[in-house]
């Protein structure tokens, strides 16, 4: 028994000998290299393809990369001999005109505990800045500001310019804090009569196209210099302005001759279409005598001419003029050539006598007009030479005590030239000084070759004029002096005339012809057609 159990132990023994002789074996470690500790500089455009080699003892692997990188192969079974790994970058990059940012990212590698980071970054794109490559039109005030020291610098325009090759806004711009407005065509350029002097200085050529958007806050109170010229536009030569709203609140005032308009100072050879005028003109007129002041609600001084056998003719056409007009005619008591005109839409109109011709058409002028001025009109102060006035028409009522003036509804004086087709007056024109001369569509016909044709008044015309001594009374329900003219018909004759609100006379279809205004003899040959229509 003894033995038996003697020989267990041995064998007990011998067991645990053999386990405490058994080798324990050390844990693997696991890990991660590649050529490469980062990835930098990569193109924006068309980036070339990188790789990079990964060792690992990891029995696999796998790679996370930013969304805008792409490896292949993206994961894949360890190896200590490495494995090539492309990386296709996509484009930073949108066009040539167009700044982007550099971007970065990292490339994370993992497998079997094994961690690997390794940084990826791309570079940007920054534009080449092109001072004269088009951005497509003036998008903001400051592109506005550098468009107008462009013009008054004599520099090109490209930058601005669309499609179409036209200066265009593309969004409203607020003027409001601009407290010293410089014109866009800042020169010397002021006409008188039948002649205009050559600018002095860069004047605005093309075409201005305002896209439909609005220039707004445009306020000023300026005092302009004599032969100045003065609007959102100062002088304008073989241009167009269309397509465009302006909202202003303007107080003019003139050393000596000058001209002003609340778009346009002076317009040659200028085409104004579909552009609308708003808020206020206050008129302190001109500081000195017998110097000519014009101002109009679009343009101050439209002027034509023909050169080289081609007219280059002006026109303003389907404007509308919203404007509270207010103001008097300052040191300048003149009613003539060299006195202060005020026209919704024109001042002075005219040409060196050529075959050119200044054309304004189916414009509205509406608002009211309170200013004490030698010529005021609805729509122009006058047309002088070679001015046509087509489908105009004038809501706005006029007051005006200027001593010894010559006020109308639609335009004052029509000369050499010069007509008035289908214009409507359906304002009140009251003066209140017993010489100034009123008529519901013009004072004074003033040359054999200029007509009135079509058109009507339904105003009424309160004139306090006093008969002179030869029984003559310039006021009219069409026009106060029907002087030199080649022919006046197809007028619709309505309205009401007096001297006061309190003497109103009896016009009817019997009578009408006694009240459409002062014709000297012979004038009643050329009348024709007249129709009379009961208000």
């Amino acid at each position: 028994m003894k033995t038996i159990i003697r020989t267990a132990s041995a064998l007990l023994l011998g067991a645990a000998l053999i386990i405490s002789c058994e080798k324990k074996q050390d844990p693997v470690t696991y890990t991660m290299t590649a050529d490469r500790t980062s990835i930098s500089d990569v193109a924006a455009n068309n980036p070339s393809d990188e790789t990079l080699v990964l060792k690992t003892n990891a029995t696999s692997w796998l790679v996370l990369t930013p969304d805008w990188v792409t490896a292949t192969p993206n994961s894949g079974a360890g190896s200590e001999n490495g494995t090539i790994i492309t990386l296709k970058i996509a484009s930073n990059y949108k066009n040539e005109a167009t700044d982007t940012a550099p971007r970065s990212g990292v490339l994370k590698f993992s497998g079997s505990g094994a961690t690997l980071d390794i940084p990826v970054n791309q570079l940007g794109h920054t534009a080449v800045i092109d001072p004269n490559a088009s951005i497509g039109g003036i998008t903001d005030l400051g592109e506005f500001q550098d468009f107008v020291t462009a013009v008054n610098e004599g520099n090109g325009l490209s930058r601005w310019l669309n499609a179409d090759g036209e200066v265009e806004l593309l969004a409203d711009i607020d003027l409001a804090s601009v407290t010293d407005w410089t014109p866009i065509g800042n020169v010397t350029a002021t006409g008188n009569g039948n002649t205009a002097s050559k600018p002095e200085g860069p004047v605005f050529s093309g075409t201005f196209n305002g896209g439909g958007h609005t220039i707004k806050n445009f306020k000023a109170s300026t005092v302009i210099p004599a032969g100045g010229t003065w609007g959102l536009f100062g002088c304008t030569m073989n241009a167009t302005i269309k397509n465009l709203i302006l909202e202003a609140d303007v107080t003019l005032e003139a050393a000596e001759t000058a001209d002003a308009g609340v778009l346009v100072g002076t317009a040659y050879s200028t085409t104004i279409q579909s552009v609308q005028v708003k808020g206020k003109v206050n008129v302190k007129g001109s500081q000195t005598n017998d110097k000519r002041f014009a101002i109009g609600g679009i343009a101050g001084f439209v002027f034509s001419i023909a050169a080289d056998g081609v007219s280059y003719d002006s026109t303003i056409k389907d404007c509308v003029v919203d404007l509270a007009v207010t103001g008097n005619s300052g040191a300048n008591v003149k009613n003539g050539a060299t006195g202060v005109h005020f026209g919704g839409i024109a001042g002075f109109c005219t040409n060196p006598k050529d075959d050119s011709r200044n054309h304004i058409e189916d414009c509205t002028f509406q608002g009211s007009l309170n200013i004490d001025c030698g010529r005021c009109a609805g729509i122009a102060g006058v047309g002088n030479f070679g001015t046509i006035f087509k489908g105009c028409v004038n809501n706005a009522n006029q007051v005006n005590g200027f001593a010894n003036g010559r006020e109308a509804g639609v335009v004052c004086v029509i000369a050499e030239q010069c007509a008035i087709i289908d214009c409507v007056n359906n304002g009140n024109l009251t003066t209140t000084d017993a010489k100034t001369h009123a008529g519901g569509l013009f004072t004074l016909l003033n040359h054999a070759t200029c007509y009135v044709e079509g058109g009507a008044n339904y105003g009424t015309i309160l004139c306090a004029f006093e008969t002179d001594d030869q029984g003559r009374r310039f006021a009219g329900l069409v026009g106060a002096n029907f002087s030199k003219f080649d022919h006046v018909s197809g007028v619709t004759v309505s309205g009401k005339i007096g001297t006061d609100a309190n003497n109103i006379a009896d016009v009817n279809a019997g009578n009408f012809m006694d009240y459409i205004g002062y014709r000297v003899e012979g004038a009643d040959e050329k009348i024709s057609n007249l129709n009379y229509v009961a208000k």
